[in-house]
């Protein structure tokens, strides 16, 4: 599917949530959920050859696998944090998102300390 042809199933979902909402509240955040499941899968179908690409910058830039299995680890880490935070906001449990939020940081900080510090090595070792 195109862009616009998801982008109008978000709508028409929304639409189908409010109207749903009206008569059953507790089945509007499931409606909800389920279109961000198809859109989710619609975004992970889109970038597949992504990785293909940050591989051969990589490899022309003589960056470490490592490093790029990390960026790729905070990245996965990022969207699922956020798109279980949004979720948790739609189906009314705002703070149970904001605690998601938190998590997914301190787990983005702790996969990148590793890469931090390689860092402030390699610019102590430029110092005179």
């Amino acid at each position: 599917m195109t862009l616009w042809q998801w982008l109008g199933l978000a709508v028409s979902a929304a639409v189908l949530c409010s109207a749903v909402r009206a008569w059953y509240p507790p089945m509007a955040g499931l409606c909800a959920a389920a279109a961000g499941g198809m859109l989710l899968l619609a975004a992970l179908e889109s970038v597949g050859g992504v990785g293909d690409l940050f591989v051969r910058l990589s490899d022309l830039a003589g960056l470490k696998e490592e490093s790029l299995q990390t960026l790729f680890k905070v990245l996965g880490v990022s969207y699922a944090t956020e798109l279980s935070a949004q979720t948790c906001e739609d189906l009314g449990e705002g703070g149970l998102g904001m605690k998601v939020a938190l998590l997914g940081k301190l787990c983005v900080f702790s996969l990148a300390a590793p890469m931090l510090v390689s860092l402030l090595e390699m610019i102590l070792a430029l110092a005179p």
